[in-house]
């Protein structure tokens, strides 16, 4: 059996969408837009920055109906992701990422990213899973190939991703809602609903709001089979063919050629799992932000958000079961990642010299539930924590346990940044952009790997779960 691929199915024409915009008028001729970026911390126009920068226009994300992770990162050149689904991708520019997108377990176990995430001036990436910000009121976003460790320091040598909100207005009181509908082929609707109120409370101070959630349908099914221990790769001979048609070779079963005719291999049956589109997901969160613009020269703007993102099932699918979008699962499978983040900044001028201090604090927890049974396929120890001590060392005449394996994992992480920055007169012959940069981050993990039926092996000597050289029923 080949490992799952990892497919995304893009709805269908049939949508309804509403919104309440203020309405305004339109030109009868298209005209070209001035897109301004900041790949160089400094703000100029798409067309002047001297480095190769990619970005999408709040109107571009939009018409695309872009909202989350994987949705924007297709509209992106020489941007691609890998993973395990919402909140658990490695971006790649140009092909290059450190971090093995494809970790079961993807906290400690992953590497630190060689692509940054920032959101407005604040850096988010974390080691094996990036953080999944929903798309909304989101003024651009802009890609910068790498090298760019200069100005955007760690994580950043294949390149830089960078989202960039509305902020907070002082002309006027005005507000949005958004709300939208789609279906899927052989997949459940998606509904979403948006909401942005900007709010003026004098001159020069204003806050601004958005709320969200999304319900994305699932399109991958669940589909009735069994299993058991007799297809661990550790009874597998090395003349048998893998599906891309060659043999496994030296990799064959240390046990292969054991008699197996008196093992009574219990089967694991998912029947009660059986379901069709079971990995929904849905997006639910909000942020806040205000902006005091003291005078002329000095400006303070903060701000606070929220997102909690549940997902069941999983986002492989098996090749090897015929049908498109289909996989076997024995284990109950879910994700719930949630996170706050605050954020703050100080901006203004000392003579010929632009100031800017800016620092955040992200919380994040994590809770997955991971079906681990495809692993018997490549793992020659599972018998050993499944399978009669006389099975996997002895005469060969015992029971294996069904294989249904699964891991709990918990990720907490604490991420602390602080920036501070001084440039010169941007319109200079010669420039200088110097600055200071601290973060800090505290990332804990536990990891379970459950064996449910070891609690009935019988180990050397006789006894169930732990007696003689039984093991326990959850190995850590």
């Amino acid at each position: 059996m080949s490992h799952p691929q990892r497919f995304q199915r893009t709805p269908l024409a049939a949508a309804l969408g509403v919104a309440l915009l203020p309405l305004v008028a339109s030109p009868v001729h298209a005209q070209l837009e001035e897109v301004v970026v900041t790949a160089t911390k400094q703000e100029a126009s798409l067309q002047d920055v001297p480095v190769a920068v990619s970005a999408l226009t709040e109107e571009s994300l939009n018409q695309r109906g872009v909202s989350n992770f994987s949705d924007y990162l297709i509209e992106l050149p020489n941007v691609s992701a890998g993973g395990a689904g919402p909140g658990q991708s490695t971006m790649y520019i140009r092909g290059v990422a450190s971090t093995t997108p494809n970790l079961t377990t993807s906290g400690v176990a992953g590497l630190s990213p060689n692509v940054a995430l920032y959101l407005d001036e604040q850096p988010m990436a974390q080691p094996g899973r990036n953080l999944d910000i929903y798309i909304t009121d989101i003024n651009r976003v802009e890609v910068l190939a790498g090298p760019q460790g200069t100005l955007f320091g760690a994580s950043s040598q294949a390149g830089v991703v960078r989202l960039i909100t509305n902020k907070p207005d002082t002309s006027g009181f005005y507000g949005r809602v958004q709300a939208g509908a789609s279906t899927m082929k052989d997949g459940e609707a998606n509904y979403n609903i948006n909401a942005m109120l900007n709010i003026p409370l004098s001159d020069n101070f204003a806050i601004r709001g958005v709320v969200y959630t999304d319900e994305k349908g699932g399109y991958i099914d669940n589909v009735a089979g069994t299993r058991s221990t007799a297809e661990s790769a550790r009874f597998r001979s090395s003349d048998t063919i893998r599906s891309n048609g060659t043999e496994v070779g030296f990799r064959g079963g240390f046990q292969q050629s054991r008699d197996l005719s008196n093992v009574n291999f219990i089967e694991a049956n998912n029947a009660a799992l059986v379901e069709d589109d079971f990995n929904d997901t849905t997006y639910s969160g909000g942020r806040i932000a205000a902006q005091w613009d003291i005078n002329d020269n000095w400006r303070i703007s903060a701000g606070a958000m929220a997102q909690k993102i549940e997902s069941d099932g999983t986002f492989y699918t098996d090749p090897n079961l015929g049908d498109d979008y289909q996989i076997q699962r024995f284990e109950k499978e879910f994700v719930e990642d949630e996170y706050t983040n605050v954020h703050w900044t100080i901006e203004g001028r000392i003579g010929a010299l632009e100031v800017l201090y800016t620092g955040a604090f992200t919380e994040r927890e994590t809770d997955q539930r991971t079906d681990y049974s495809d692993y018997l396929f490549i793992g020659q120890y599972i018998p050993y924590y499944i399978c009669d001590y006389s099975v996997s060392y002895g005469t060969g005449a015992g029971t294996c346990q069904a294989p249904n394996l699964f891991t709990t994992n918990k990720v907490d992480s604490e991420f602390t940044s602080h920036e501070i920055r001084i440039s010169t007169d941007q319109d200079a012959r010669l420039r200088v952009t110097a600055g200071g940069f601290f973060s800090e981050m505290e990332l804990t993990e536990m990891v379970d790997f459950s064996y449910p039926g070891n609690k009935f092996v019988v180990g050397y000597g006789g006894g169930y779960n732990g007696t003689g050289l039984g093991f326990a029923e959850n190995y850590n």
